[in-house]
């Protein structure tokens, strides 16, 4: 409590000198903006169809924001602003310095205006927005007040539409529409709904459609504050009149694999015309290759990417399929599809040309990469040799192959006790070494044909082969794994990755003295860390992501995770192919692993202004060893802390439960609950801040003699919490940030029951520190 009452003490100092420093710089006559309120007075009973958020983006002047209390950005701009004379000044003012914003009449009406013209776009066309300001010292706090009235209601909804055959494609829309008889009216819900119509019609053949053919012809009524719409669809206008909307097919698809803008009017010196069959009805279409030299890739490689086809109606979505899967070819780099139409104009269907003109990139590529290492202390150095190959089979196979190396200097523990074994003297007394290989096929490689799965959702096969070692003083540990995946994507927002073929392998060679030990020891989970084992399952997963990147707004996250292992294999324990031994089978002598594994992560992110963001996070998981396993692999098994969970405790040193014990050995369970809130905010700059806190643990399935207090119960779980909070700072250079998370344990679930709330007792020494690279989620 000493230590909080301290930190409190100290920042409100920090404020109480900041704020009165900055006041006596704000020049006389001159009001900051602090805060922008709206108040809607709705006397009517109708709940209105906007916020007081929606409102406030519209406000004439931005706030000036406080962190923590305090206006450093501000203080830091008036301090050197006569001083931009000098460069390191001058980018000082600019890049950590913020520009004050002052009250101006003008500007707060404008707003008022803005919000009075949003509101009537959305029926509320008596609306009115006052705006005033409240004005204390050197501060102005605007308020708007709205008045919104009642709306004015849709009576009637209507197509009218002169072609008859384009009416046959629009009118059964009408049963999906957001706009009917009754609700407000809405010039964003009009214009949405001529979206929603143009990308029909351009989804099936009306490639010379657009949106400006549509149009709506509003009748209101004053008195009743209701009116009738119609939707209108123009003709095209031709020098001889008017003419129908025509439907368009394609003609010819003709692919340049290494166009060159230079040679553009260059004759190929190369084609080839290649033969395909679509969908589970094989219909029969071609495309046309035209080269000049030699295209260094293959035909072939197109027909799961490119989505239009010969005599097929045009179509937008196609063709945002045929970009996004040229687009996931590496070996290009620009793509450019053109339509060229070659019917008459007064045909009644239209006949289009199809180029797509491929620009190439560099295809080998080298890296070399060198980074400093922290582990709970422990520092090292390691570093990597990376190639990577665009083109490997000349099919757009994206091949990555790096080697790596690394040292360590850690503290070598005995396990179950502090004594020391002996170790040679040098820097590193632990390495690294490994070598994985990685093949992205942007293609479905399977025996299985699914033809209509593959156009629809253009999968990549991926196959990854991977060996390290890691030297150690007490004993030397081999990982070997191999997988083959498949990743697709549903919708913008969902993806999918399967995994049918996981294989990984851990051969474990402990030193004689370090072997002794181990046979001495009766914690059945330390020893299986140490011990030879054997994953072959498979594993899928599926993600959920609305971010969009381009809009501020609330975004969710979420993936599941399903893994299971051994079911496979132990089909054949009857069989030579599986050794059996005394409580377990074994597999080219190494015992495989049998268990399923759930986790769970799910995020919310709150956009509370561009820079301001409030992130929840809750991590559930779950693993079930079974059949020839009594525990999960150590490589599958759950853990707490670390820079992106529990940051108050070292990485892998909380739980199980409320095990207590002093052994060194890395902490780990079948069951995980954790939960975590984030506020991120921005201090000057790229340097940004967050008030953080982290709550949860990991726990056993079953009780064990020698994790007393690991089990997880079910009606006592909560007691077993663990809870920290702290503060982080952050770089943000866009393309990578660094992260260094302060954290307290402030409940400690290891300590006895009634006394394992620690925040009377904190210390400054008991601050854990976290480095990482990028946000914790």
């Amino acid at each position: 409590m000493k230590l909080l009452f301290k930190i409190i003490l100290f920042l409100f100092a920090i404020v109480l000198i900041q704020s009165c420093s900055t006041r006596r710089l704000i020049p006389e006559g001159r009001y900051l903006v602090t805060k922008n309120v709206v108040d809607i007075q709705n006397k009517t009973d109708e709940r209105t169809t906007f916020t007081k958020s929606d409102l406030a983006a519209f406000a004439g002047q931005r706030a000036n924001k406080q962190i923590i209390g305090t206006r450093f950005p501000l203080w830091v701009y008036y301090k050197t602003l006569k001083k931009t004379d000098r460069k390191f000044w001058k980018w000082i003012n600019e890049k950590i310095g913020k520009e004050p914003v002052y009250y101006d009449k003008s500007f707060s009406n404008s707003g008022a205006d803005q919000m009075e013209r949003y509101m009537r776009n959305l029926g509320y066309f008596n609306a009115e927005v006052e705006s005033s300001a409240k004005i204390k010292r050197f501060k102005a706090e605007v308020l708007y007040t709205v008045n919104p009235r009642k709306p004015y209601k849709i009576s009637s909804y209507d197509y009218a539409i002169d072609d008859s055959e384009l009416a046959k494609w629009v009118k059964p829309l009408r049963q999906q529409a957001e706009l009917h008889e009754g609700v407000n009216y809405d010039a964003y819900k009009m214009d949405a709904e001529r979206d929603r119509i143009t990308d029909y019609l351009k989804n099936n053949g009306f490639y010379a459609f657009s949106r400006d053919f549509i149009y709506f012809e509003v009748d209101s009524n004053f008195n009743q504050l209701s009116m009738n719409v119609k939707l209108l669809i123009d003709s095209v206008k031709t020098d001889n009149g008017t003419q129908a909307h025509k439907p368009y097919f394609i003609n010819k698809v003709s692919v340049f694999p290494n166009f060159i803008p230079a040679q553009a009017n260059m004759q190929p010196t190369d084609s080839v015309k290649l033969e395909l069959f679509a969908g589970n009805e094989r219909k029969p279409y071609a495309m046309h290759f035209y080269a000049v030299g030699d295209p260094r890739i293959r035909p072939q490689t197109f027909s799961q990417v490119v989505q239009i086809h010969e005599n097929d109606p045009f179509s937008l979505r196609k063709l945002k399929q045929t970009y996004r899967g040229l687009g996931s070819f590496r070996v290009f780099a620009i793509t450019d599809i053109d339509f060229e139409t070659i019917s008459p104009p007064e045909a009644d269907t239209g006949l289009l040309d199809v180029k797509i003109q491929l620009q190439r990139s560099k295809v080998h590529a080298y890296a070399i990469e060198v980074e400093g290492t922290n582990s709970a202390g422990d520092l090292g150095l390691r570093g990597s040799l990376v190639y990577s190959n665009k083109n490997l089979f000349r099919g757009a196979e994206l091949f990555r192959l790096s080697l790596r190396g690394g040292g360590e200097a850690q503290r070598v523990s005995v396990v179950g006790n502090n004594e020391n074994l002996p170790s040679e003297a040098s820097i590193f007394n632990t390495y690294e070494f490994g070598v994985n290989a990685n093949l992205v096929v942007p293609r479905f490689l399977s025996p299985v044909k699914l033809r209509n799965f593959v156009l629809e959702y253009q999968p990549k096969t991926s196959f990854n082969l991977g060996y390290s070692a890691e030297i150690r003083s007490n004993y030397d540990r081999y990982i070997t794994e191999t997988t083959v995946s498949y990743d697709w994507m549903t919708s913008s927002t969902v993806q999918h990755i399967f995994t049918p073929f996981n294989l990984n392998s851990v051969k474990v060679r402990p030193s004689a003295a370090f072997q002794q030990i181990l046979d001495q020891e009766i914690n059945q989970r330390i020893k299986d860390q140490y011990s030879n084992h054997l994953i072959f399952g498979a594993r899928y997963s599926f993600i959920f992501n609305n971010q969009n990147i381009n809009k501020i707004k609330n975004f969710s996250y979420f993936r599941a995770n399903i893994e299971s292992s051994g079911n496979l294999l132990s089909l054949f324990n009857e069989t030579p192919l599986i050794s059996k031994q005394e409580d377990y089978s074994e597999l080219l002598g190494i015992r495989y692993a049998q268990f399923l594994r759930f986790d769970f992560d799910f995020r919310q992110y709150f956009m509370l202004t561009k820079s301001n963001q409030l992130v929840f996070r809750v991590l559930v998981g779950f693993g079930l060893p079974y059949g020839n396993s009594a525990d999960m692999p150590f490589e599958r098994s759950f853990y707490g802390g670390g820079a992106n969970g529990m940051r108050g405790w070292v990485f892998r040193e909380l739980g199980p439960g409320s095990y207590s014990g002093t052994d060194n050995v890395e902490r780990i369970g079948d069951i995980q609950l954790e939960g975590s809130f984030e506020y991120r905010f921005p201090i000057a700059g790229f340097f940004k801040g967050a008030l953080f806190a982290d709550a949860g643990n990991i726990w056993t399935k079953n009780e064990n003699s020698y994790l007393p207090g690991g089990r997880f119960d079910i009606s006592n779980f909560y007691r077993e919490l663990a809870v920290d909070a702290g503060f982080g700072l952050r770089l943000d250079f866009s393309f990578f940030i660094f992260r260094l998370d302060a954290a307290l344990p402030l409940r400690d679930p290891a300590r006895p029951k009634g006394d394992r709330w620690r925040v009377d007792e904190l210390k400054l020494k008991d601050i854990v520190w976290n480095f990482g690279i990028g946000y914790p989620f």
